[in-house]
């Protein structure tokens, strides 16, 4: 009975989680790939069967007719951007879909009181974002393999061009989710700035098949370093050095980590 007292009378103290939360920012991360994955024939069969209609129609559509583009058949050309296609949607959708449904139900605001940084959400929200777009870029290669996929001819760059496509797309997503109030924003933002930047990345083009005056336009589009990317750690083909869109991601990633942590920060539409 004695310890019992003296351990109600003990003075409540704050946890101490040192310079980073990593056990609060493991479980934030668990949810958000659990939720991400939760009904899984949309997350995952979905990117699937849709690659597959795109893949077939266009084998239907050039069939035998010999298309060479950067030197490989068309159809091996166009599944590394389908790839692509399925990995950056699910990176769009991981963490943007996940806040907007938070304030549907009314519970987003509790970020403020979670006991993370600004630092830890943007990391915990973009790395369920990079596992999420890993997983359903892996289903969909898999997939796409009896139809004219193949074994990484540049597996590390796949990987890199991969995880930074992911990362990219999932902090955009994430000032997105912060920004949209309810799901017509968020659709909004998708039909009308995240689709067409994907589509007109060189998904289903290589960037020589434009008009010359398009070309700086394409250049400009960070998503076309993304797709060329993975199209390269795939086929070993590029419309464009490698190098290149090593950089230009990095500054990519870089801006937005920078951009999203102040909106953190600052609490943007999840503070009162």
């Amino acid at each position: 009975m004695h310890n019992s007292d003296a351990l109600w009378r003990e003075r409540p103290r704050a946890r101490r989680f040192g310079a980073v939360n990593g056990r609060g920012m493991a479980t934030f991360y668990r949810r958000e790939v659990h939720r991400g994955f939760k009904i899984w024939g949309i997350t995952l069969a979905a990117p699937a069967i849709r690659a597959l209609l795109f893949a077939g129609v266009f084998a239907l559509v050039v069939g035998n007719s010999g298309k060479i583009v950067l030197g490989i058949p068309f159809l091996e050309f166009l599944i590394p951007g389908l790839i692509a296609v399925a990995i950056l949607e699910r990176a769009f959708e991981s963490a943007a879909f996940s806040m907007v449904y938070d304030k549907t139900e009314g519970i987003f605001g509790d970020l403020a009181t979670a006991p993370l940084t600004p630092g830890e959400l943007v990391l915990a929200y973009a790395g369920a974002s990079v596992t999420g777009g890993l997983i359903v870029g892996a289903v969909v290669w898999l997939a796409l393999l009896p139809l004219g996929g193949q074994v990484p001819a540049e597996p590390l760059a796949l990987v890199y061009f991969a995880v930074a496509g992911s990362l990219i797309v999932g902090l955009f997503s994430q000032i997105a989710g912060l920004w949209a109030l309810k799901w017509d924003y968020l659709a909004g933002v998708q039909t009308f700035i995240f689709l067409p930047f994907v589509f007109l990345s060189g998904v289903f083009f290589s960037l020589d098949q434009l008009p010359e005056a398009l070309q700086p336009w394409a250049r400009a589009n960070p998503i076309f370093y993304l797709v060329d990317g993975v199209r390269f750690g795939i086929t070993g083909r590029a419309d464009t050095d490698p190098l290149t869109g090593v950089i230009v991601t990095l500054v990519c990633i870089i801006a937005l980590s920078a951009f999203n942590y102040r909106l953190f920060a600052i609490g943007y539409r999840f503070k009162s």
